[in-house]
């Protein structure tokens, strides 16, 4: 039965959820379909505001059993995250838990991935159509059986897209930039295609090395300050960043007398600028 995911919708207002579930795991990790876990459902568009510009999105999936906690620490709007990892992956020996074939849904959009041999999902993109136009759109996850029981039925939650954002004049990362200073605080600024709800964020994200360092505002304020005290903690080098505006839910599950899984769902499209997208390689000095 498909619901709306609209149980723990989470937002600036509440507090940021963590972007990255192997990384933010927590409690003993039994082996079995029992273990509990986390879980990660995350749908990304990419629209240029260059009417020229190739449309795109990607979708990606993972599945994690419980493990010890990461140490993240909150820095004024941000999250470090210490022990950052892209995304869960099997050793080739023991097969991850999943869902089976997990599906997309939205009136532009369908894509479905299926488990690899190491219960992994290999993330997929599609070229030429963006899942969603208008925030509010609907988009659906849907996932074929509970994680790491084929026997027990899988289900589906619906969530509200968020509105494309350009950066404004004079936002860091409007313009091209190759490097930014870990000690100055940085001004991000923002115009949205439509009014956004209370639901909607920013999300502006770096990782160098280990680290991550993602920092969340609600995206009808228009602009955020990401304070120098959190870019401080980024590893100095090339990283990379992204700035999002995303919507997010997560919801709890569980068999009876069994551990419970945090799934995690998030519709996110990517800032738009003058030169193209916001992501991509940085230098943090």
């Amino acid at each position: 039965m498909r619901r709306t995911a609209s149980l723990v919708v989470i937002s600036a207002a509440t507090g940021a959820a963590c972007l990255v579930a192997t990384a933010c795991s927590s409690g003993a990790a039994p082996s079995g379909g029992g273990a509990g876990g986390s879980s990660s459902f995350t749908v990304t568009s990419s629209m240029p505001a260059s009417s020229g510009a190739s449309v795109s999105y990607a979708l990606s999936v993972s599945f994690t059993t419980a493990g010890p906690a990461c140490a993240s620490t909150t820095v004024g709007p941000c999250t470090v995250n210490p022990c950052y990892s892209a995304s869960s992956s099997g050793d080739g020996e023991v097969v991850l838990p999943n869902a089976g074939l997990v599906t997309l849904l939205s009136g532009n959009a369908s894509l479905g991935l299926e488990p690899q041999s190491d219960g992994t999902y290999a993330s997929e993109s599609v070229v030429g159509v963006v899942p969603w136009e208008t925030a509010g759109d609907i988009v659906a996850f849907e996932w074929a059986h509970f994680p790491g029981d084929t026997g027990e039925p899988g289900d589906a939650v619906t969530l509200p897209a968020p509105p494309y954002v350009t950066l404004a004049e004079g936002s860091a990362f409007a313009a091209l930039a190759g490097s930014v200073a870990r000690d100055t605080d940085l001004t991000v600024a923002w115009t949205s295609t439509s009014p956004a709800a209370p639901t909607d964020d920013v999300v502006v994200d770096f990782v160098s090395g280990g680290t991550q360092v993602y920092c969340t505002f609600n995206a009808g304020a228009g602009s955020g300050v990401v304070p120098a005290d959190a870019l401080e903690q980024l590893e100095q080098g090339v990283g990379r960043y992204s700035i999002t505006s995303k919507t997010h839910a997560s919801e709890s599950i569980a068999q009876r007398g069994e551990a419970p899984w945090t799934l995690s769902f998030n519709v996110q499209a990517v800032a738009r600028t003058s030169y193209g997208l916001a992501q991509g390689p940085l230098t943090l000095e």
